[in-house]
């Protein structure tokens, strides 16, 4: 498959003083998008699976509950409690320029150099994002200066049927940083691995309700349907969650086998595009050799 790089316009300096604390604070969550052909899973026999749960609070009256309409939109997906462990910590924050505005999605480590994320966070409608600096286990990782630990990046790749038609099944690309994160670690990944009956492991950063957006979520759910596009159950995550790793087991270990791209046909589906190791191999030779055809 056909792959294109970009490199930076900036120095790390110049990267490092732009993301400011006020900035990343008030940078644009990246969303997902809408796929344009709706993938559509057989739940018939399971109607959970297209509802989210509604929560009512205790020690309410119903007339005060019926008047206020206060229900509580109930999370998926859980917090990530101890971030800064190893392999929570191999899942971030990448923060970006995108059409002079500030943006930020999710990506994790699969090489000690290399990140994975979603293509809609380096390349949408027509322009290159920028700027990228990575924080992993964010905001929880701090280096012994009590400075949050970030990475910059060198090279980014996608696929040109991501750049030329918006071809979801290649809404994913990586990221070459800019030095080691050996500090950090990577996670392994696994390709060419069958979809049905498979339960992933999704992780990001969803930032609209009811997700805060300042901590890592995961959510677990199971195959619904799809061979290019696979689409998960039990996962809302919402907008800034675009690029976060999905992972599933395979002989007992865990490995990289997804990336959050769009959401779904129903409000707890999200999709990643199916991992061909011919394809996956051609764009890490791209963004760490920039061997791109």
């Amino acid at each position: 498959m056909k792959t294109i790089s970009h490199e930076p316009s900036k120095l790390r300096a110049e990267i490092d003083k732009y993301w400011s604390e006020e900035r990343r604070e008030k940078a644009i969550p990246k969303p997902l998008p809408e796929p344009p052909q709706t993938i559509v899973g057989d739940d018939t026999e399971a109607p959970w699976l297209d509802q989210i749960p509604v929560v009512t609070p205790p020690n309410i009256s119903a007339k005060d509950r019926l008047k206020s309409e206060k229900f509580t939109r109930s999370q998926l997906a859980d917090p990530v409690t101890t971030p800064e462990v190893y392999p929570y910590r191999c899942n971030g924050k990448l923060f970006f320029c995108w059409q002079g505005k500030d943006w930020v999605g999710s990506a994790g480590s699969i090489y000690l150099d290399v990140l994975l994320t979603a293509a809609h966070n380096i390349y949408d409608e027509g322009e290159w994002s920028d700027m990228f600096l990575y924080y992993p286990a964010y905001p929880d990782l701090i280096n012994p200066g009590l400075k949050r630990k970030s990475w910059g990046w060198s090279r980014a790749a996608i696929f040109t049927a991501w750049k030329n038609s918006t071809n979801f099944a290649f809404d994913y690309a990586m990221l070459l940083t800019d030095s080691s994160m050996k500090e950090v670690g990577s996670q392994g990944y696994i390709t060419n691995l069958p979809p049905q009956d498979r339960i992933w492991t999704a992780y990001g950063y969803p930032s609209a309700a009811p997700y805060p957006g300042n901590q890592m979520f995961q959510t677990a759910g199971n195959y619904v349907s799809g061979n290019t596009i696979i689409t998960m159950q039990n996962n809302d995550m919402t907008k800034g969650s675009s690029g976060g790793n999905w992972i599933t087991q395979h002989k007992g270990k865990n490995y990289v086998n997804g990336v959050q791209s769009t959401r779904g046909s129903k409000a707890t589906y999200a999709n990643s595009p199916y991992l061909d190791n011919m394809d996956f191999e051609d764009l890490v030779k791209c963004v760490t050799k920039g061997n791109c055809e």
